[in-house]
């Protein structure tokens, strides 16, 4: 398929209420969109199917649809720093 140019621009809202130690809901977004622009000749069916195939490929885009452990692993000189 024929594409001439794509971009994407990440969208997301959070309350930074958490962030400035204020009484609110903690940091974590409460909404990411991604707004993806593709500029073709393809037909906008085309067009579609690959953008549905690509984001099922993402690992970003399934992982924030998943509760995924996080772990912080510190190192300080080379060292593991115990949290």
């Amino acid at each position: 398929m024929e594409i001439h140019d794509a971009t994407a621009e990440v969208r997301g809202r959070f309350s930074p209420a958490d962030k400035l130690g204020l009484d609110g809901p903690g940091g974590a977004f409460e909404e990411v969109a991604v707004v993806l622009e593709v500029r073709s000749p393809a037909p906008a069916e085309r067009v579609r199917e690959l953008v549905a195939h690509a984001e099922r490929g993402c690992h970003s885009s399934q992982s924030l649809r998943a509760a995924v452990p996080v772990r912080l692993l510190a190192r300080l000189n080379g060292h593991d720093l115990e949290l």
